[in-house]
């Protein structure tokens, strides 16, 4: 009975760690291929009315082609001065200039292991004492009160669906504890549902 509870549990979570896993390739490829369709509805009408017949597959090779060409022009001055009028042109439309910044700070984030936002793995008593929760430790802030002492406080990141929701807690720096594990180790960690841990945690303080 407890074999079977326990291939029960593992089947769980093994679909479990597959959807998490999935999910971000599914949203990418998604994108992608809306990207694709967009430009194949821009451009597809002016190759038609050009020569005269559609090209199967004309979509994916624009696309391909305009970020080949927007990486290339990043290369060099010309084109970086160009993409930054393209750039400073969204920074000045309402709605997309937050959508843009938002989208651009993300994917710097994440593409730079010097900017990763999630430092380490941490774990703190929250909401409440005897309740331990694991988070990103993602910045360090000092609180100041009119007229009174401040206090260092760190920035914890508490991903409540698997890093794509969560909630920022302000914890006092003491009360911080370091896992000893990576930025990149803590994703993992959590794409996993917990899995990859270690059978042991040592806690550093």
């Amino acid at each position: 009975m407890e074999e079977s509870a326990g291939l029960g549990r593992r089947i769980k979570r093994y679909l479990l760690t597959g959807i998490i896993i999935l999910a971000p390739i599914s949203v990418t490829l998604i994108l992608l291929l809306w990207f694709v369709s967009l430009v194949d509805y821009v451009v597809g009408p002016i190759i038609v009315a050009l020569i005269g017949y559609r090209i199967p597959g004309l979509g994916l090779i624009t696309a391909f082609f305009v970020v080949f060409l927007t990486g290339f022009l990043s290369t060099n001055i010309l084109g970086r001065q160009l993409l930054f009028v393209v750039e400073e042109l969204f920074l000045h439309i309402p709605v997309l200039n937050f959508l843009y910044r938002t989208a651009k700070q993300m994917t710097e984030a994440f593409s730079s292991r010097d900017k990763m936002p999630f430092k380490s793995l941490v774990m703190i008593e929250h909401p409440g004492p005897g309740v331990r929760k694991f988070g990103f430790l993602t910045n360090h802030v000092r609180l100041e009160a009119a007229g009174g002492p401040g206090e260092e406080v760190a920035v914890v990141y508490v991903p409540t669906n698997h890093l794509y929701l969560g909630e920022i807690v302000l914890v006092q720096a003491d009360k911080v504890t370091e896992m000893g594990l990576t930025g990149p180790e803590g994703i993992q960690f959590f794409l996993s549902a917990g899995a990859s841990l270690p059978r042991v945690l040592t806690k550093r303080c």
